[in-house]
């Protein structure tokens, strides 16, 4: 008998109105520090100008929204609750967009249609970065392709199977090479994602544990790295706040001297080993693992599957070569590397700055430069290195199986080209992904939340709300550089004026900054709208809702242990020391408590398992 389509039941429909208007009625109700201000006031228009059509509707349309309203929260909450009742990922974001657009641009059908579509559709899709990043994303896929069909895959799994002989030591080696890339979260992404899908199906890791492992590998180590994107802008907010405050650190100090406090980042990669180590998984993923190991499906018969799949070329007729995917690999991490300071060094030099390539300051400089063209004349980052090194690499994969006589030249062509054609749905999730940040920004999601906080609290309180505020503002904007870059200015001044940067309490201060950082992360890691989540279930080739469900409790059990023994502890006095001693050994305990091995049979008594 056909099951009913989830979207037709009637018990679903009523569940998803009842929790809907149950969440609405309590944000409605929540006082905050701040009132909603009309949109008008927040923006000047210039009228000395002739307005186009789209200035004058956007004119006319803006005079009834409200920004920092309760309702900015409703298009990612509708997105999140659509998602989580009907499992489809494609209605969430498109309920969601019109919804947003409606509260943006008014109730008249042309305007918001028109407006909706050019302001939060249109205009980011057309951005530089946003195209680079997808042209990326696409001649990397493509890349892989070539490297599958080359027999280069096969190759690289029989050489990592000598050191990863089983499942454990497998899931080890897949999280080991995300810390390897550590410079950039979008080439780790789907570098790591991607390469790693044909060892993980061979040992019948499920699809939703190697996204797991890909997304919480990506940004807590790329976070934590001493020389990476995600630092250099950490440093470039850090600097201005601390200069602002009077702290006495650089911006590069501080993020040394709060290190060891960023405890979800740390504690993330800690569950993500000893998860992978003994085997032991919960919740949903624990279903997802039991399938894949007992019923040799990696992915679930009614998933939709984004991005690459390494089944795409397990008919290859060529003979497994190591060589034709750690060429191309190799060359592609390099060629991120060097271009990123070659590009660096250009910024700085056209804006007239000096740098020094013998210093660790120096270097960071030009990594801070590739993030931030310091002449303001590009907005792309490090993107077009990026695309430059995998159109290369791409390059090198495509050569060296037609040297080898291995593929013709057709052949190789027609695998570089196959990834066009399975990437359509990803990259329409991944623009609507960037449309819902814009709707976010619109409505004044991020000052809503910021209202939120308040601005009379107990100082120990503090690093625990601040925790709390960025990790749903980043769930809800799905953005955890943005996240950061509102944040840090504004709750930086208020730990100071809690009385943070006395010596008694500098700690709070410090624990304050990581807490906007690792809050960021969270709630990027929770978000199924943030572009690294969306990237890390393209990659892996898993269904990306149930990627965002199975790595939600993974996500909510590190967090509970890294507030309760970091934020709120070490704030209250508790030496440092102490968190890296508890956290694992709490870890531990749950894991042995509500933890199950996915390779033994649900019906097995709970002692011999764990025996």
């Amino acid at each position: 008998m056909k099951e009913t389509p989830t979207w037709l039941r009637p018990k679903r429909w009523l569940a998803f109105f009842l929790t809907l208007l149950g969440v609405c009625s309590f944000l409605a109700i929540v006082p905050t520090s701040r009132e909603a201000t009309p949109a008008v006031e927040m923006a000047e228009v210039a009228h000395d100008a002739p307005l186009s059509f789209i200035d004058n509707l956007r004119d006319s349309a803006r005079e009834v929204q409200l920004i920092g309203h309760w309702t900015s929260l409703l298009p990612p909450l509708l997105a999140v609750m659509i998602a989580a009742f009907f499992r489809t990922m494609v209605g969430a974001l498109i309920s969601a967009f019109a919804v947003g657009s409606f509260l943006s641009y008014g109730l008249n059908p042309l305007s918001t249609a028109v407006l909706g579509t050019y302001d939060f559709l249109i205009r980011p899709a057309v951005s530089e970065f946003s195209i680079l990043i997808i042209l990326f994303l696409v001649t990397l896929v493509g890349m892989v392709h070539v490297m599958s069909a080359s027999g280069g895959l096969d190759g690289l799994v029989k050489v990592v199977e000598r050191l990863a002989k089983g499942r454990r030591r497998t899931k080890v080696a897949i999280a080991l090479s995300g810390l390897l890339i550590f410079f950039d979260d979008y080439s780790n992404t789907v570098v790591v994602g991607s390469t790693m899908q044909k060892l993980s199906d061979r040992w019948k890791i499920s699809r939703e544990k190697l996204a797991y492992l890909v997304d919480s590998t990506t940004a807590p180590v790329a976070g934590l790295a001493l020389l990476s994107t995600w630092v250099a802008f950490e440093i470039y907010l850090l600097s201005d706040v601390a200069a602002e405050t009077g702290v006495g650190l650089s911006g590069y100090g501080m993020l040394v001297e709060m290190l060891p406090l960023r405890f979800y980042c740390i504690g993330t990669l800690i569950f993500v080993f000893m998860t992978s180590a003994s085997g032991l998984d919960f919740g949903p993923m624990l279903n997802a693992e039991r399938r894949a190991y007992l019923e040799g499906k990696v992915f679930a018969d009614d998933q939709n599957i984004l991005g690459f799949q390494s089944a795409d070329s397990d008919n290859s007729k060529t003979k497994p070569n190591w060589i034709n995917a750690a060429l191309p690999i190799g060359i592609l991490v390099f060629s991120i590397v060097f271009g990123i300071l070659i590009l660096g060094i250009v910024r700085l030099r056209a804006a007239g700055l000096e740098y020094s390539l013998g210093s660790m300051e120096g270097i960071r400089l030009i990594f801070g430069a590739a993030v931030y063209d310091p002449s303001g004349e590009s907005d792309a980052g490090a993107m077009p290195v990026m695309l430059i090194s995998s159109l290369l690499a791409g390059g090198v994969a495509i050569l060296l199986p037609i040297y080898q006589k291995a593929l013709k030249a057709e052949e190789v062509v027609q695998s570089y080209v196959k990834s066009f054609s399975t990437m359509w749905m990803a990259i329409f999730i991944l623009a609507m992904a960037w449309s819902m940040r814009e709707v976010c920004e619109s409505l004044g999601t991020a000052q809503y939340l910021v209202g939120m906080l308040g601005e009379s609290m107990p100082i120990w309180m503090l690093p625990l709300l601040t925790f709390f505020v960025a990790a749903v503002m980043s769930f809800a904007t799905g953005t955890s550089w943005g996240t950061m870059g509102i944040l840090i200015p504004i709750l930086m001044p208020l730990a100071v004026e809690l009385g943070a940067l006395e010596p008694s309490h500098f700690i709070v201060y410090l624990l304050t900054a990581a807490a906007i950082l690792d809050g960021a992360i969270f709630g990027d890691h929770c978000s199924p709208i943030s572009d690294t989540t969306v990237l890390s279930s393209i990659s892996s080739g898993c269904d990306h809702i149930a990627h965002v469900n199975t790595q939600l409790y993974y996500a909510l059990a590190t967090v509970l242990f890294s507030c309760v023994f970091g934020y709120l502890s070490v704030s209250h006095g508790m030496p440092v020391w102490t968190f890296y001693i508890l956290y694992p050994l709490s870890v531990a305990g749950f894991l042995w408590m509500f933890g199950h091995k996915s390779s033994v049979d649900p019906a097995v008594n709970r002692d011999e398992e764990l025996a």
